[in-house]
Formats: structure tokens, sequence, C-alpha cells
């Protein structure tokens, strides 16, 4: 008889309706992937208004002094295949250089703790980057008592092709070697990391992306030493996980993740933070 081999999956507890959301508010406007993390999750814990304002991508955009490219090809904005959004409810400031657009990760964090009224705590994870802690960071998320969001700042061109086939999968959680699809497209982004896949010899981790063109309707699986290697980047510039936990369990993850070898501490993305 066949040896039998178990794979585990393991699922982040979210905030309650994030995937829900997610759906709903596909896909991102351009160049604020950020904004549209920090907005669903706020709006999933219950935050959907903040000093008589709607809490969405304009806004914590907003907050977060995030810089919108001050001339560009739609097209560039993009993933292939995806669509350009420009829907802008707010007046984004923009930039002519085009190196420092998008949102600082730093400020993204103190957005939504200000927005949440600090009930929110966005605790920074600046590294290593290594497939065994890119596991250890899952694993901890899966163990948390209360709802956690791990928003992921990282290069998308050190990633696998987001549609592997199912053969691909397989074969990779059964510790073949597998040929990826080449990235999508290359550059620096936040997405949020919703579970894992843990074969016999291989470790995936479950995405959630702002595009539903990007794997199935917005998730794709990406193997742990692939997500670490678009977290570390390469460019130049660096990546980090943002680890959003009600204020009240802020503390105790705070030490589980330094009992853990994690460094916590800000990173710098290349888009400057906006002033305190």
């Amino acid at each position: 008889m066949a040896e039998v081999a178990n794979a585990t999956v393991t699922i982040i507890p979210g905030f309650e309706g994030l995937d829900a959301l997610h759906a709903q508010e596909l896909p991102q406007k351009d160049n604020l992937c950020g904004a549209f993390w920090a907005a669903l999750v706020l709006r999933a814990a219950g935050i959907v208004e903040a000093e008589g304002d709607e809490v969405d991508q304009d806004l914590v955009a907003l907050r977060a002094g995030s810089l919108l490219p001050e001339s560009e090809d739609p097209a560039d904005a993009v993933p292939p295949g995806a669509t350009s959004r420009t829907d802008y409810r707010l007046a984004i400031p923009v930039s002519s250089d085009h190196s420092l657009t998008g949102t600082s990760a730093v400020s993204l964090g103190r957005a939504m703790r200000d927005l949440s009224g600090a009930a929110l705590a966005a605790i920074p994870v600046a590294g290593p980057w290594d497939e065994e802690h890119v596991l250890a960071l899952v694993e901890n998320a899966a163990r948390a008592g209360d709802a956690i969001a791990l928003i992921a700042n990282l290069r998308t061109g050190r990633l696998w092709g987001s549609r592997p086939s199912p053969g691909g999968i397989l074969a990779y959680l059964a510790g073949g070697i597998v040929e990826p699809e080449p990235p999508d497209w290359d550059v620096g982004h936040f997405v949020t990391l919703a579970g894992s896949v843990h074969g016999p010899a291989g470790f995936l981790v479950l995405v959630r992306d702002t595009y539903a063109t990007l794997g199935w309707g917005g998730y794709h699986l990406q193997p742990a030493d692939a997500l670490a290697a678009a977290l570390e980047r390469g460019d130049g510039r660096e990546g980090g996980v943002l680890c959003v936990v009600p204020a009240s369990e802020a503390e105790a993850l705070s030490e589980r993740l330094s009992a853990g070898g994690f460094e916590l501490r800000d990173w710098d993305n290349g888009t400057p933070a906006a002033a305190s």
C-alpha cells in the first residue's frame, strides 16, 4: 500500500467580515494598495467613520501621507489584465518623483492607530526574512487569541506567478522540483496573509491581493521561501509585515514575536513617512 502523505491547512483568524469586504472593494485604487488594506481592516474592526468622515482608501491615504505619481500611463499602475481605478473621492497629494510615490509603512501603521482611536495597534515586523521565519510568523498569527491582520509590504517581482498549475502546487508540497511561472509584475506592493498549507515537504502561504485578476479572485499561494525573498526585496528598499491587532493584544503578541527572534521596528520602503 502506498504511504499516505497529509497536508495541514491553517487559517489566520482575521477580523470578521474582512473576506467579504475584500471581495466587494476589489480592485484597489491606483497606487493605494496600503490604504486599501488599512481601510478594509479598520472597517472589519467596526471603524467605519472617523471625525465625521467615511473610512475608505482615500481617507487612509490622506492620513498616511500617500503620494500619487504626477503623471502616469494607467496601464503602468496595474498588473497585466487588471483595470485601472482612479475614482478618488479626496484630493491625494502627487509627486513628480515616481521613486517616492506610494505609502510609507510607518505612516500606514500610525494612520490605523489614529483612525481607530488607538483601538488597534500595528506591530511592525522588519525580519529576519527566511522560510523559517515566514512559517513562524504565520503560526504566531494563527495562535492569536483575537482577530489579527498581517499586512505584508513586499516586492512582487520575487513572488511566483499567481496562477501555478494544480499539479505544480501538489508537486511543491510533496517536495518535488517545480519550475514556477514568472511573476505577474515587479513593484512594491501591500498584500495580506490569510493562512497556509503545510505539505509533507513544502510550505505555501495563502495571500490576499488587491486585484481579482491575480490568482483566483485575488487569492494566490506562494512558497514561504519566495515570500521571504519578496519581503527581503533585494532592490535597496526594505519590506516587512504590519501585525494589526486590538490594542489589548499588542503587548502579548510583541513579546511572543521578540522571543521568536523577530526584529520589531519600522522599515523604509522608499516612500517618505508623513509628519507625525
